[in-house]
């Protein structure tokens, strides 16, 4: 769910998530019910639900000293290494609280749904994830950490990626990429950067879904908007405005950021382009 700088390493499509950003663990769900839009001592709500103020500047303060020592370790892998410039506090303030609103959403529409995520289904999208965008789960962590996540809170990420296919699967069930062109972007992979720890079959289901994205997360979209307007999102002034287009937190004239909500923050690594 859409707030980060990218690296690529070979032109081709990428894995975009409407929700892969800043993305903090359990405590990054904290939500409590509440009526009213004061925003009192909440950085947004979500329908009749809250997302505390001390929510997010924990996911912030964690994301930040994640990246400085990134910066200062220097343990990058040589296939993502880049200069990452110093993040901003506002701008990852909005990333977080994106991914927190959109979080939020496709919890409700999963619900809907019927569509639960197990922790099995977890674990086995953050491996996927790791070694067919960066080659390794290691460089994986690594790059978000630069990037401003905290390794305690990828597990939120790879949830709200794991939602992202399940409820388009359900809204465009027909709509993957074939086994060859598949199959033709695993090659890639493996010739790139070797023999990976995940076998074809096991890297197939999100393949074909990922090269399938630019037909299938307009529907997700979608839905989404619908989703935001029967429960409203209301940002709390200090940290920016809901723009409905962009599902996303963006600086306002009142925010204490100046700048646009980035684009997603953990890259596409090893591009799966075909």
């Amino acid at each position: 769910m859409r707030g980060g700088q990218r690296v690529d390493t070979v032109t081709a499509v990428k894995p975009r998530s409407v929700a892969r950003r800043v993305l903090a663990g359990a405590a990054l769900v904290v939500l409590t019910a509440s009526a009213c839009t004061t925003h009192a001592g909440s950085a947004a709500q979500v329908g009749d639900e809250t997302i505390k103020t001390s929510t997010l500047r924990d996911v912030v303060d964690r994301g930040l000293a994640a990246s400085r020592s990134a910066g200062a370790t220097g343990q990058a892998d040589d296939r993502t290494a880049q200069a990452v410039a110093p993040i901003e506090r506002g701008e990852l303030q909005r990333r977080a609280l994106t991914t927190l609103v959109q979080l939020n959403l496709l919890e409700r529409e999963a619900h809907s749904l019927g569509v639960t995520v197990t922790d099995q289904d977890l674990d086995a999208y953050y491996q996927a994830y790791g070694l067919l965008q960066f080659g390794s789960v290691a460089a994986f962590e690594q790059r978000a950490a630069q990037s401003g996540i905290a390794r305690q809170d990828l597990r939120a990420a790879a949830r709200s990626n794991v939602l992202e296919l399940a409820i388009t699967d359900r809204l465009t069930p027909d709509v993957i990429a074939s086994e060859k062109q598949a199959r033709d972007v695993y090659d890639k992979i493996v010739k790139q950067v070797g023999k990976i720890p995940l076998s074809f079959a096991q890297a197939q289901p999100y393949l074909v879904r990922w090269l399938a994205e630019e037909q299938r997360n307009p529907v997700l979209h979608t839905k989404l908007r619908e989703v935001a307007d029967r429960e409203p999102v209301s940002i709390n002034p200090r940290f920016g405005s809901w723009d409905s287009a962009q599902l996303a937190v963006v600086a306002a004239d009142v925010s204490v950021a100046t700048t646009p909500a980035p684009e997603p923050p953990l890259g596409s690594g090893i591009s799966i382009g075909q």
